[in-house]
């Protein structure tokens, strides 16, 4: 083990022993308050210095937990029957189909296609695909990684100069940044919106809907992402007007894929329907994790779906399935052994004199400013919405729509390659700098900490979720 994440481990363990043994004597914590607090902070630290690899850091939470107490063994891995984990797995499996059945390449390249030669037309064509693509597959990883080879051959094409084109930078960071924007407006779009809501049902045992978190979180979240382009496009203007041969490329490209495929077809149908029952939800009442398991098994269905299940299970990240697993496991835990309220207590407590919606929005902007120490809005989600919720009862808010509005933001990650997947494969391109990442990504959450205040203020309120 290198000697950095060594240190790291033997601080966090640490800091579990001193919970543990040095704070028995403070008003409002329980031996069992204790034991789920100091797994969290253990598991905060592990989370933000990566010290174990995350499945590991996942078995080993649960493992503390029970044998802790903090929760009983039960409750230690009642994550994993948690509905909105399985959301993931759904999610990736059939990112892994549209992916395979070559629709989700098809639709990128024909939106980026009608934008034709015009450079600045290229930049709102890949924000038209990005959004498109947030109801149509499942992860922002998966979204980037499809737009990537794409924005790589339209460089390519009009001999953009590596690390040097603002066309390819504009590019990159409007799959990364404005697309992980868009994810916070739809419940399947983002690992940590489902995160959200599995700890909201199991803290304060009211459900939320598909429909309900698009109706919150939708128009906010493709507002911000458009801004967020024009914002991009007078950062990094591009260097020439027109791409030349470059959409001579896509149209290449576009031809090479032919007619669509009985897979294409099969693909487009099953998930046209599926986002139909998502979007409507609200009248039929099908969970949208039933909508999904149904989805998914006609894809992977023998002879007649998209793909079988060897391939598919390799789709899924089951380290992420591990460790948010075990993190709504711990959630849990604090909600219930009275931890959560007591943290909430202490370390928001400096605002409960403060109007609701004058809270809500130093939150936001405390969760935009943790991104430093978070690699992922998943991980941030996990460790600080329990947090939110005993604070929003304390106070005498509405916990699902307090929690619910600060789940939505979560996903502000901009600042580092490190705390985003989607800013990792930008960088990974060779086109962006760390410097220019940081610049940029500075900027985009000084945006969205302007924007989402402006919602609060306005669209919200006219919602009747703050006040």
């Amino acid at each position: 083990m290198e000697r950095k994440k060594l240190i790291a481990l033997i601080a966090a363990f640490a800091a579990l022993a001193g919970i543990l043994w040095l704070t028995p004597g403070v008003k409002g914590l329980t031996p069992t308050s204790r034991a789920a607090l100091g797994v969290a902070v253990f598991a905060i630290i592990v989370w933000v210095t990566q010290a174990l690899e995350d499945a590991v850091s996942g078995l080993l939470i649960v493992f503390l937990l029970a044998a802790l107490k903090a929760t009983p063994l039960a409750g230690a891995f009642g994550g994993y029957a948690n509905t909105a984990l399985w959301l993931i797995v759904i999610g990736f499996i059939m990112a892994g189909c549209m992916e395979k059945s070559g629709f989700s390449k098809r639709v990128a390249l024909t939106l980026v296609n009608l934008a034709g030669g015009d450079a600045v037309k290229i930049y709102w064509a890949v924000a038209a695909v990005m959004a498109v693509m947030t109801f149509l597959v499942p992860s922002i990883t998966a979204r980037t990684l499809l737009m990537l080879p794409i924005i790589l051959g339209i460089g390519q094409a009009f001999n953009a100069e590596h690390g040097k084109s603002n066309i390819m930078k504009a590019l990159m960071f409007i799959v990364a940044m404005s697309g992980t924007m868009m994810s916070m407006g739809v419940l399947t779009a983002h690992v940590g919106n489902p995160i959200t809501v599995g700890l909201i049902e199991a803290a304060a045992k009211r459900s939320i809907s598909w429909s309900m978190w698009f109706k919150v979180g939708g128009v906010p979240a493709f507002a911000l992402a458009f801004l967020s382009v024009y914002v991009l496009r007078l950062m990094w203007p591009p260097e020439t007007r027109t791409l030349g041969t470059g959409h001579d490329y896509i149209r290449t490209e576009l031809e090479a894929l032919g007619p669509f495929s009985r897979a294409e077809k099969y693909t487009l149908v099953v998930f046209l329907l599926t986002l139909a029952l998502w979007a409507t939800d609200s009248f039929h009442g099908i969970n949208v994790v039933i909508v999904g398991m149904a989805s998914v098994i006609v894809l992977l269905w023998p002879s007649q779906g998209v793909m079988g299940w060897k391939e598919a299970q390799s789709k899924v990240p089951w380290n992420v399935f591990v460790l948010y697993g075990s993190g709504l496991s711990m959630g849990a835990a604090l909600a219930s052994s009275g931890a959560a309220k007591w943290m909430a207590g202490t370390l928001l407590g400096p605002l409960v004199h403060l109007p609701h919606v004058a809270q809500l929005i130093i939150i936001i902007w405390l969760i935009t400013a943790l991104q430093v120490f978070f690699t992922g809005g998943g991980p941030k989600t996990t460790a600080l919405t329990p947090i939110v919720i005993a604070h929003a009862v304390a106070i005498g808010a509405d916990p699902l729509a307090f929690a619910l509005i600060v789940g939505i933001n979560m996903p502000h990650q901009y600042l580092l390659p490190v705390t985003n997947m989607p800013n990792a494969v930008a960088m990974g391109s060779g086109h962006i700098t760390s410097r220019e990442m940081l610049r940029t990504g500075a900027v985009m959450s000084v945006l969205a900490g302007v924007f989402m205040t402006v919602m609060a203020l306005t669209y919200w309120t006219w919602l009747g979720l703050t006040r």
